[in-house]
């Protein structure tokens, strides 16, 4: 800092490569770190998908860590309702594409750093020529996208979720020596049931699990030290592969569990994009009496099968493969009905979705036992 003559200080102009210096000057300190990190760090490239409540502090947080590029995707705009917790915008953001401005907060942190932002939705192609991904989109239909092109490319990525006062983050990748993915961990394919605009989420949690994501992408990007086999042999930290780490932000507790590849461990069957058809309970309760009645399959979980189901459903895994008898699909609402319909038609099956699932039948007071 310099001062003028109203006694006002400015900014020192730095070269790029000074300001980097000192801005990864704290990492380099830490003990086992030192250059051998900050040069790893610096040829590493990272893909963000998502630039929400994950991806901000996310973001905030690899902006400083002296990396070589740093690409975002997300098709989204701001909205105020995200200022509370996606931490990158301001209020002068709302409307804007998300990857533009968080690209542009990530250039104005790191000048030397090749930011690039694509304000579209994520497709497997983005993952080519990155070294990590980090998946903080929080959807289950893009994680599993984002888990099939890692797994294809051969790159690890880092997953979180939160939803209201609950969170989860983990590492996953394919070709590691003890190979595990998310499929692993959730082998249906089903959607999410849940949404911060429904259930709410608490601000600060998204800020702690961001965090711990980004200290996943440079822990793996900084690697082990050369020779070493202790267990603290990591330059920036161990990668949370093979483990889930969760926590429950209404008692602050984190708790860790072990996430490997079983023998029964798979991947879900591809689905279609095609749209189901969908029947409506009246419809459906007259198909039941009619001498050609449908196969129901129930999806639910069989907590929510043990308060009523529709007489006659069976589970999907009472469904022989080369059972080709019309099946109409239930579950509480019709988005999990949905996601299994679609794989059930990409697999040659006549499959629709009761409209409404559950509830609806209920509502229109048709019988459950």
């Amino acid at each position: 800092m310099t001062g003028d003559p109203s006694g006002m200080r400015t900014p020192m102009r730095s070269d790029p490569v000074a300001v980097r210096r000192r801005m990864t000057s704290r990492t380099a300190a830490l003990e086992g770190a030192g250059q051998r990190a900050i040069d790893a760090l610096a040829t590493g490239r990272v893909l963000v998908v998502g630039a929400g409540g994950l991806g901000a502090p996310v973001l905030t947080y690899l902006a400083g860590a002296g990396l070589a590029r740093i690409t975002v995707v997300d098709h989204d705009v701001v909205d105020a309702s995200n200022l509370a917790r996606q931490t990158l915008f301001a209020l002068a953001d709302v409307g804007l594409p998300k990857a533009e401005v968080a690209a542009a907060r990530v250039r104005a942190v790191d000048p030397v750093a090749d930011v690039v932002a694509l304000a579209e939705p994520f497709r497997p192609e983005h993952v080519a020529d990155h070294d990590v991904v980090v998946d903080a989109a929080d959807r289950v239909e893009v994680t599993r996208a984002v888990s099939d092109a890692c797994a294809a490319a051969g790159i690890p990525f880092v997953w979180g979720t939160v939803l209201g006062f609950d969170g989860q983050v983990s590492v996953f990748h394919d070709a590691a020596d003890e190979p595990v993915d998310f499929h692993d961990l959730h082998p249906d394919a089903l959607p999410d049931e849940g949404s911060c605009a429904l259930d709410g989420v608490l601000p600060a949690l998204c800020g702690a699990v961001g965090a711990v994501m980004a200290a996943q992408v440079t822990a793996l990007l900084a690697g082990p030290r050369p020779g070493s086999t202790a267990p603290d042999r990591h330059l920036l930290g161990a990668p949370l592969l093979g483990r889930v780490l969760t926590v429950d932000a209404r008692r602050w507790r984190w708790t860790e569990s072990p996430l490997r590849r079983g023998p029964g461990s798979r991947r879900p069957a591809r689905s279609t994009d095609v749209e189901p058809e969908r029947t409506s309970p009246s419809a459906l309760a007259e198909r039941l009496a009619g001498d050609a009645a449908p196969v129901l399959v129930d999806v639910r979980t069989a907590e929510e099968r043990a308060t009523g189901t529709i007489a006659g459903s069976v589970t999907p895994d009472d469904i022989a493969d080369d059972d080709r008898r019309p099946v109409v699909v239930v579950c509480a609402s019709g988005r999990r009905a949905t996601a299994w319909a679609r794989t059930a038609i990409a697999a040659g099956r006549d499959a629709v979705v009761l409209d409404g699932g559950i509830t609806a039948w209920r509502s229109e007071g048709h019988p459950t036992s």
